[in-house]
């Protein structure tokens, strides 16, 4: 059994899958582990391989000639790189970097677009995800442009907390990002992530710090559709 069949099930596709059919989507698959900043393409790069988290955290950002970046998403185990470039065979949209020591699965474009022609019935829910992505790439521009420095932080905390959280009673509990990490994800610098941040905490009754963990309460993740 390859590192890759443990985490099948949280690859979105295929959780509903029959074993017989993630075993298959299995042996088209190479793994390697990677550490911490490795690079596994640029913006751009012709799109010949996907790679799928199998363990640890990747962000997929875009940098400019100066140093600065943006993150677009973090793609945690089970996540799925390269889908939209394997899809239209057009090229890689941003840069993906490990933020973690990673177990990265590749698989061939060719080899994947032959397993959606064997079984099609998988195609909906890829739809439903590029769907979902489409979503948060507009999100993302409304944030940038409408909102503040602060409201864009809350809406990422919120993110975060949403996609890599533990229940705790009624909060959610999740492990705190550096301000450099946050700086990316808000698109500005760390010292204005600091000074953002320090705010939020004195503000918002909801979220509090823990050391090295965020908590932030129920009632807040169940309101952030209205922000």
């Amino acid at each position: 059994m390859t590192t890759l069949d443990r985490s099948l099930p949280d690859v979105f596709f295929l959780r509903d899958a029959p074993c017989e059919v993630r075993d298959e989507f299995a042996r088209m698959t190479v793994s390697h582990n990677y550490p911490k900043g490795n690079i596994l393409y640029y913006d751009d790069d012709p799109a010949t391989t996907l790679y799928i988290v199998v363990q640890g955290r990747v962000k997929i950002c875009l940098m400019h000639e100066e140093g600065r970046e943006v993150v677009l998403t973090v793609m945690n185990g089970g996540g799925m790189l390269g889908l939209v470039a394997a899809l239209d065979n057009g090229p890689h949209i941003g840069t993906a970097i490990t933020l973690t020591d990673c177990r990265i699965a590749a698989m061939q474009r060719d080899n994947f677009e032959g397993f959606l022609t064997r079984h099609p019935h998988l195609q909906k829910p890829i739809e439903a995800e590029l769907a979902r992505q489409l979503r948060a790439a507009y999100r993302k521009v409304g944030e940038q442009a409408l909102l503040s420095v602060k409201k864009r932080l809350l809406a990422t905390l919120l993110e975060i907390a949403q996609a890599e959280g533990s229940p705790v009673r009624d909060e959610i509990v999740f492990l705190r990002p550096t301000q450099q990490e946050l700086a990316e994800r808000v698109g500005t610098t760390r010292v204005v992530i600091a000074r953002a941040l320090k705010e939020l905490l004195e503000e918002e009754q909801a979220l509090a710090t823990d050391g090295r963990t965020f908590r932030l309460t129920m009632r807040a993740l169940v309101s952030s559709a209205d922000m």
